[in-house]
């Protein structure tokens, strides 16, 4: 058997592990456009801020683990221009057709760049470009940003403390909209005292100036040494799509449990793909690492026989916001609205140790939960001691169907270096079961 990843990211290089310890008989092909396989794309922040010294450290495995230990053929620096589901085959960017009984699709994603306004901006979405963009950003003292979501905020944070003067445009008036307004507030205020941001704002023209930026938004003008743009993705789903696979409004390809495509035998996986979002049932775009790995994970087993499902997710994310842990999952009001969900929330602020207890700091934890069943169905948190696990525990909940009384007597563990005996998450299931 032939199984052919085209991808050697978090996504594909999972799927063609996982392909090979399934079935070793099979001959298992990654093709990837970059020069490396295998890296931490989440890492590249704190490359960029200088506290990772080399783009080496970001590897997860060197190519010879997957050559030489796992018996895995990586081809780099070749692009995939064509999936010929006819002949099963795909055609590289230098002619040459690799034939496949098994196709994972594990391309990834790009940047989006703003179109028709911007010149000379950049993106950040693989390790070659990161490397460049480390480059400008060591002789660079101002930096703009465009977009002030996930990344544009984790950006602003790590630059801001390698010592750089940054602006953000954000187009919404806050930043971070993934959280709510209430609990969103509390980080704005924390992080504009930090980082100077234009609200409400969107850029109009960028051009480049002699040796600078000028940038004209819809708020003000402004120069600076570097632009870069974190005002989401698109998924490269361009040679799926030429080849009749189904793909989503965003261009994301659709997937079932197993990760395969309309097309069968074709799987994908990644920031490419679908998953189930396990709240609303709906297939969604989900570009996170734990995603991908093991959607990844669960398309390679399949594509070499062995049954696999991936059951869904509900999309946790963390990020550091200078020394604060922001985090959410599931849903949030916004999008349970959209979802026609009738629901209540709690926001409460507690400790994130035993009063007594040196080092103790706020900690701010929401919950959303269903009218009809009380089941817990989004989380969002904010702290500066501990407020990440809160998250992963939260997020364990509405995997598993808690309700907010269950998460009232969750026996979580409890001393007071870690946490008061009354924990956050205990409280906001109390009153929530009071309101």
């Amino acid at each position: 058997m032939d199984i052919v990843v085209i991808g050697g990211g978090a996504a594909g290089m999972a799927a063609a592990s996982k392909a090979k310890r399934v079935n070793r008989d099979a001959n298992v092909t990654v093709i990837e456009s970059g020069s490396f396989v295998s890296y931490a794309e989440c890492g590249i922040p704190y490359f960029l801020q200088g506290i990772v010294k080399s783009p080496n450290d970001l590897l997860h495995y060197p190519p010879e683990e997957f050559t030489q230990k796992r018996g895995i053929k990586v081809i780099t620096g070749r692009v995939v221009t064509k999936i010929d589901t006819a002949s099963l085959s795909v055609l590289l960017d230098n002619g040459t057709a690799v034939k496949f009984d098994r196709l994972i699709i594990a391309t990834g994603a790009r940047p989006r760049i703003p179109q028709g306004i911007a010149t000379g901006v950049l993106g950040i979405r693989s390790l070659e470009s990161a490397i460049r963009l480390k480059e400008i950003i060591d002789r660079s003292k101002t930096i703009t940003i465009i977009g002030a979501g996930v990344l544009g905020v984790e950006l602003a944070s790590t630059l801001t403390e390698a010592g750089k003067k940054v602006k953000i445009i954000s187009k919404y008036d806050r930043v971070m909209p993934q959280l709510d307004p209430d609990i969103g507030k509390i980080l704005n205020d924390y992080f504009a005292s930090r980082v100077s941001v234009e609200f409400s704002s969107s850029p109009v023209e960028i051009r480049q100036d002699e040796d600078q930026y000028a940038i004209k938004t819809t708020v003000d003008d402004h120069r600076s040494d570097l632009v870069i743009a974190a005002v989401g993705i698109v998924p490269n789903s361009n040679i799926a799509q030429d080849a009749g696979i189904k793909t989503d409004p965003r261009g994301a390809i659709i997937t079932d449990e197993h990760m395969e495509t309309s097309t069968p035998g074709i799987y994908a996986a990644g920031d490419v793909a679908t998953v189930k979002n396990i709240i609303t049932g709906e297939e969604e775009m989900m570009p996170l690492a734990q995603i991908a790995n093991k959607a990844g994970r669960v398309a390679g087993s399949n594509a070499a026989g062995s049954e696999m499902n991936f059951p869904g997710a509900v999309g946790s994310t963390l990020v550091k916001v200078f020394d604060m842990e922001v985090g959410f999952t599931g849903l949030n009001e916004r999008r349970a609205t959209a979802s026609g969900i009738e629901f209540g929330k709690t926001l409460i602020k507690a400790k994130s140790r035993a009063n007594y207890y040196p080092g103790k700091e706020d900690i701010y934890v929401k919950i959303l939960y269903r009218n009809s069943d009380k089941r817990i169905i989004g989380g969002q948190v904010l702290g500066k001691d501990g407020a990440a696990w809160r998250l992963n525990t939260l997020a364990t909940a509405i995997f598993a169907g808690f309700t907010v009384e269950d998460l009232f007597y969750d026996d979580l563990g409890y001393t007071p270096p870690f946490g008061p005996v009354w924990d956050p998450l205990i409280i906001a299931g109390s009153v929530s079961m009071r309101e």
